[in-house]
């Protein structure tokens, strides 16, 4: 059983589980999971992939529905990322290795999730994030909004 989610945790659950379901179909099949593993820059093999299945798939229908998503992702909204895997993160972003995300780099790894993600989308992520008004995210800007969710 999951831990308790408030609505603005749910919210957020749903609009990734949207961002994950590429056609739209209401479930994340594996060859979705499998294209978020990469656009995260992880190289799965495909029986990792099919453990990763396995592990959220609990009604063994060959596919992830929105409650087997919260399954497994709630715990993630109580666990407090390491400083390795804040970098990581963040070092996925700045592309460009220059310590900070522009609105190209963040336009760039959204687009990889999802590849409908325009501009102003961007622009507005960006200007909640962006605190010093420079138009974009330094380390800092990225690991407060990061641990402001937990």
């Amino acid at each position: 059983m999951p831990p308790k989610l408030s609505q603005s945790q749910l919210k957020e659950l749903k609009d990734c589980f949207h961002l994950f379901d590429n056609d739209n179909s209401g479930t994340i099949s594996t060859r979705e999971l499998k294209k978020v593993c990469e656009s995260l820059g992880l190289k799965v093999k495909d029986r990792e992939l099919s453990q990763l299945m396995q592990l959220m798939d609990k009604d063994s229908s060959g596919s992830i529905d929105f409650n087997e998503f919260v399954n497994v992702m709630a715990e993630q909204f109580y666990r407090v990322p390491t400083p390795a895997e804040l970098e990581a993160a963040f070092d996925h972003f700045d592309q460009d290795k220059s310590g900070y995300i522009s609105e190209e780099e963040l336009l760039l790894v959204m687009n990889r999730f999802k590849g409908n993600v325009n501009k102003a989308d961007i622009q507005r992520m960006l200007q909640s994030v962006d605190k010093d008004k420079d138009n974009k995210i330094n380390k800092k800007e990225f690991i407060a909004v990061i641990l402001s969710n937990k």
